[in-house]
């Protein structure tokens, strides 16, 4: 009997059919080598299955002829034809013999070992014969055959330990066990015809090529199978199940199936078990549907249930996978859609639903995926991001490489978000196996219709976007994910970001831009994550208290290994900034911020301080600056513009840490007056600053000011003043007025231990009646006149009236002395010292003055009321003719004051000099005097008359003064006077008891005895120059040289004899002169005694003591004396004529004697004229 043949081929049917279905099978499933000897295959098998429990035996004895070798191709080729009709015989025979008690009984038969063998031998035979030289040695192992017939007559084969192994034993597919059933009506034709298949415990290698094509290589000889993709795989169950041993065919089912896929595209190998598989061969369509865990080693099983219907005439199909926590790096691997999540750590479940084109590309996908809790980590070199859930809902086009995203979630603790979008892919877009890799970039919009951020520990509070929009560019290798721009917003505010983040070998490196139109403080510290740049967010958030945030601009890079760098920039408003901890906070502040690297700078365009006292300061310009945020301490570049009232500033000034004015001694509430300038601060960031660390530079000007504080119980008055404070100390300068006294001048204070409550002010201040009265400093009328320029400076000390050093050079000033003739015109220069202790009232505790020949030094007591209580100078000279003590005691408002010299010298013969005074008696200008008290302890009248212990009690009245004087002359001899005012000042007259003790004392006659004397002075008008009458009585001459020689020349007997003797006695003498600083000029003397007579006129030259005098002297005088009456007084009317020259010390007398002879009444007619001074003299 032959097999039926095939209409198609012609050749025999039913076991060609076997061999080509099988061949078929194994190319779409396993590769296949051709059969080897039976020797060799035993050895291979049991190589390979070792101790098998019920391990085939080869019987030498009952093995058939075709398992031994065989002579050649011929022989093997009858043996073949020989067979093809033989064994089935043999098997049809035996099957149905058995078929009846199979049925009747219901149990199974196994086939004989050595039946087994056939088949074996047969099947890889035909194994050979199909695939001649491609099989590569390749064969096929089978353990054991079972045969059974159910209740419904169907018998079925039960096939065990059924391989494909390759020649090197391996094996390329394992069955353990595989049943077959048949169609019975087939079977009963006597052409049976395979209904179902079912594997258990099957194991099959396969290879994907790096074209993405399976290969089913089934020797290492022959050239790789492929099967393209779905498509070819659903040709090629077409094809075979078209073969007549398989058109009955409608169920292969597999169960506890594993797979290996050695996948050299994607570079790994996936192991695949508990695997279940079920084929269904329908009219139009084949219908797969397969089940598989993946075998990963972890303690959660992954599983992918996989569902294929594909259409038999144009191999279209609907593929449904289900995953269930698949490995997000396996999953991206098996498509392009979802070739991103490679990126991720994370177990993945849900559904992919997708259709295949004719070719078997991909025409649509849809999934719907469950990540598990996970990271974002795509390299070993990246620090894992982790998350804890998202959700994807997405569809793909693959005509234009899009992903529809319809839904993303993402929930966890940190993040929450809500988001649809689209993506494109490129580089890749289809289903594994077809297209020619995955893709390597995305380019994705994404649209977020909530965000929520909260990460634990790094954001204050939970973070909220109502919406927003991302467009970015996902590079897969290496990772880099590139963000055009992220937008989000919440309830007006927008906030966008652009930048890229990458995984570098070394780490992630991130480089972010952000824009935020407005936020509010609060809101930027809850964005701003605990963990980056703390410093920076730790100062923002002491410091910056509250306000409106706008236009923020921020960029944010990581490097890997590099400390983070943070730039931010933003507008502010309504904000409360505090620039120091010790200081109030800026209210009403608006501005922009800088933050760069580890610096901060903000900008303060309007706000304003509360200071404690005095109000608002503005400081709108200001500028806050922090170098270094990571020093310890930071510090603070503060640079502030400053405009407000001066208590308000005083009193932010003597906050901690700088507290100038609680160092100046100085109150806050110093005056009154408007600031504005600047302040340049360099604060160490921290509690408990002293002085010496801080850096300061305070430069402002004061308007308007008024104190009475800076100088006590007085008014002081600036329009302008400018300030300046350092470290070192502080400084104010500008003119002003005190008590209405005009004055320029600066005040310091250093800042130094030693100088505690101490400052110091210095300038110049007019000088003038005017300005001293507003002072309540009261001279004497006409003291000071005109009006000049002072220098002073004053030492502050705390609880101390300020002392004030005054100093002028008297230009413009006047100054008048008129109780002692002297004067300075204004426009003569000198020098005036004051050291004044401005207290109630002041005190003058230096005076000195130098100026037009007059040197003084004294003090001045001044009473509560200003006035003038005493001035007293300690020395006073003027020229080299006074030189004393003198005390001006003050009487009153409007009367003169008290003049008391209490000690000195007074050169008579230089009073009144004009180079340094007036007429004598008078000052320009000068009112009514007071009284004028002397005692000076030398009174020089002419060259050698001087009156000792001088003193006085005296008044100015008229021109001139008043009163009476004692003192003894040259020390000796008593006298005292009075003196009287006339027109030209004081006339001056001198009394004494003892004329002759004067003359005597004054060396005029050193022997002079008795006499009463009476000396009148009147000046003239010319400076020094006065008239005087000299009037003596009872006086008596003894011993007088230059007398004596001349009445040694008139040769009169006993006259010199008396002179020497008891003395000439001269009953009155009388002298008219003028004295002046220069010389005594006796116009008209006299001298009469009973004895003598003697008239005398001419010159006595104080310098040098020149004497050049003439006269007449007349002897007998008690009778000569008659002539009187024709001539002058003291010529008789017979005399001689004389004069004497040389010197006081050394007199030359000469006498004419013919004189005598010419009567006295003509003795006028031949008299010479007086004498007069030589030039020069």
């Amino acid at each position: 009997m032959q097999d039926p043949k095939s209409p198609e081929t012609g050749q025999p049917e039913t076991p060609q059919g076997v061999l080509v279905l099988t061949h078929r099978v194994v190319r779409v499933l396993a590769p296949v080598w051709p059969p080897v000897k039976t020797a060799d295959y035993l050895a291979a098998k049991a190589a390979f299955c070792g101790a098998d429990p019920e391990p085939f035996v080869s019987d030498p004895a009952r093995e058939p002829s075709a398992r031994r070798p065989f002579a050649g191709r011929d022989r093997r080729r009858r043996r073949a034809r020989g067979g093809v009709w033989l064994v089935p015989s043999l098997i049809f025979l035996a099957l149905g013999v058995t078929f009846l008690l199979l049925a009747l009984t219901g149990k199974p038969l196994r086939v004989p070992v050595w039946a087994v063998a056939e088949v074996e031998s047969q099947m890889n035979q035909r194994l050979e014969t199909v695939l001649g030289q491609q099989s590569g040695g390749s064969a096929l192992s089978l353990g054991g055959i079972v045969l059974v017939v159910d209740q419904d007559w169907i018998p079925r084969l039960r096939l065990e330990d059924l391989r494909l192994l390759q020649p090197d034993g391996s094996a390329l597919l394992s069955v353990p066990e595989l049943r077959a059933s048949f169609d019975p009506g087939s079977a009963a034709r006597g052409q049976p015809r395979l209904r179902s298949l079912r594997m258990i415990g099957a194991r099959l290698n396969l290879r994907r090529m790096p074209d993405g094509q399976f290969d089913i290589a089934l020797g290492a000889g022959m050239a790789p199978r492929p099967v393209n993709g779905v498509a070819g795989m659903v040709d090629a169950a077409v094809a075979a199940f078209a073969q007549p041993l398989l058109s009955h065919l409608t169920s292969i089912q597999a169960e506890a199936m594993s797979v290996r896929i050695d996948d050299r595209l994607l570079g790994r190998v996936w192991d695949m078990g508990d695997g279940r598989m079920r084929l269904l061969n329908r009219d139009t369509d084949l219908a797969l549907e397969m089940g598989v865990s993946m075998i990963s080693g972890g303690a959660d099983a992954a599983r992918a249930d996989l569902t294929l219907i594909a259409a038999k005439d144009t191999s279209e199909a609907r593929l449904t996978v289900t995953v269930d926590q698949i490995a997000a790096a396996d999953l991206a691997a098996q498509a392009a859609p979802l070739a991103f999540l490679k990126v991720l750590e994370a177990p993945i479940s849900g559904q992919i639903f997708s259709t295949l084109d004719t070719a078997g590309g991909l025409a649509s996908l849809e999934a719907r995926l469950a990540i598990a809790a996970g990271n974002l980590h795509p390299s070993a070199t990246t620090k894992p991001v982790p998350f804890e859930e998202a959700g994807l809902f997405f569809s793909y086009d693959p005509a234009r490489q899009r992903i529809d995203l319809r839904e993303l979630t993402v929930r966890s603790a940190s993040l929450r978000l809500s988001a649809t979008g689209q993506a494109y892919l490129s580089g890749g877009g289809h289903l594994p196996g077809v297209a020619s890799g995955l893709p390597d970039r995305v380019l994705a919009q994404i649209r977020f219709s909530r965000v929520t951020f909260d990460p634990v520990g790094v954001f204050d509070a939970p973070v909220v976007f109502d919406r927003g929009a991302l467009d970015l560019r996902l590079r897969l290798n290496p990772f880099t994910l590139d963000i055009g721009q992220l937008a989000l917003q919440q309830e007006g505010r927008r906030l966008l970001v652009s930048g890229a983040v990458s995984a570098q070998p070394a780490g992630w490196s991130v480089g972010l831009d952000l824009a935020l139109d407005s936020i509010t403080r609060d809101d930027l510290l809850r964005l701003w994550p605990d963990t980056l740049v703390v410093k920076t967010r730790l100062w923002i958030a002491e410091n910056v208290q509250r306000g409106e945030l706008a236009n923020l601009r921020a960029a944010l890079r990581l490097r890997p290994g590099s400390t983070p760098k943070l730039s931010l920039g933003y507008d502010y408003s309504g904000g409360a900034v505090r620039f120091l901890k010790t200081l109030p906070p800026v209210l009403d502040a608006s501005g922009y911020a800088v933050i760069e690297g580890k610096s901060y700078t903000t900008v303060l365009s309007s706000g304003v301080v509360t200071a404690p006292q005095g109000g608002n300061v503005d400081l709108s310009g200001s500028v806050f600056a922090v170098s270094d945020i990571t020093q310890k301490p930071a510090i603070g570049d503060i640079s502030l513009v400053v405009r407000s009232n001066l208590t308000a500033v005083l009193s932010l000034l003597d906050q901690p840490p700088f507290a100038f004015l609680a160092k100046a001694n100085l109150p806050v509430l110093l005056g009154q007056g408007e600031v504005s300038g600047t302040a340049r601060l360099r604060v160490p960031l921290q509690k408990g600053n002293k002085i010496d660390q801080i850096g300061i530079d305070v430069s402002a000007v004061v308007r308007d000011f008024t104190s009475d504080v800076v100088v006590r119980g007085r008014a002081l008055a600036a329009p302008e003043l400018a300030v300046t404070v350092t470290a070192a100390g502080m400084a104010i300068a500008g003119k002003g007025t005190l008590d209405g006294a005009a004055f320029e001048a600066r005040f310091s204070k250093v800042f130094a231990p030693d100088q505690r409550g101490r400052s110091k002010i210095s300038g110049t201040a007019e000088f003038s009646p005017d300005s001293l009265g507003k002072l309540a400093i009261a001279l004497p009328p006409g003291l000071l006149s005109g009006s000049g320029r002072a220098a002073f400076e004053a030492d502050l000390v705390r609880g101390r009236p300020p002392v004030v050093h005054l100093t002028s050079d008297l230009a413009g000033v006047g100054l008048s002395v008129p109780e002692v003739n002297w004067s300075k015109p204004p426009a003569a220069k000198g020098l005036l010292e004051l050291d004044v202790t401005l207290d109630q009232p002041p005190i003058v505790e230096t005076l000195r003055v130098e100026a037009a020949g007059l040197k003084a030094r004294g003090d001045v007591r001044l009473k509560r009321d200003g006035s003038l209580d005493r001035l007293h100078f300690s020395k006073l000279e003027i020229g080299d003719w006074l030189d004393a003590a003198v005390d001006l005691t003050g009487r009153g408002a409007g009367r003169a004051p008290a003049l008391s010299v209490t000690s000195g010298r007074l050169d008579l013969r230089g009073l009144g000099r004009k180079d340094c005074s007036g007429p004598p008696g008078t000052a320009p200008g000068a009112a009514p005097g007071g009284p004028l008290t002397i005692a000076l302890d030398r009174l020089t009248i002419t060259k050698g008359i001087e009156l000792t212990g001088f003193s006085g009690q005296l008044t100015r009245e008229g021109g001139g003064l008043a009163g009476a004087f004692a003192g003894r002359v040259n020390g000796q001899v008593r006298v005292s006077g009075s003196l009287g005012p006339v027109s030209e000042g004081s006339v001056v007259r001198i009394v004494g008891d003892d004329a002759g003790a004067v003359l005597s004392a004054a060396g005029v006659f050193p022997n002079a005895q008795g006499g009463a004397l009476e000396i009148t002075l009147k000046p003239t008008g010319a400076a020094g120059s006065y008239d005087g009458v000299l009037k003596v009585a009872g006086i008596r001459i003894r011993k007088a040289p230059a007398l004596a020689e001349l009445i040694n020349a008139i040769s009169v007997v006993g006259i010199l004899d008396q002179m020497n003797g008891s003395g000439l006695l001269f009953s009155e003498t009388e002298a008219e002169f003028r004295l002046t600083p220069r010389a005594l000029q006796i116009t008209r003397g006299s001298a009469t005694g009973g004895s003598l007579g003697v008239s005398v006129s001419g010159l006595y030259v104080l310098n040098g003591g020149r004497l050049d005098m003439q006269g007449v002297i007349s002897p007998v005088y008690l009778l000569n004396g008659i002539g009187a009456l024709f001539t002058r007084k003291g010529e008789g009317l017979f005399g001689f004529n004389y004069k004497i020259a040389g010197t006081a010390k050394e007199p030359v007398v000469s006498v004419n004697p013919l004189s005598i002879l010419t009567p006295g009444m003509f003795r006028e007619i031949f008299r010479a004229a007086p004498p007069k001074l030589e030039p020069g003299e």
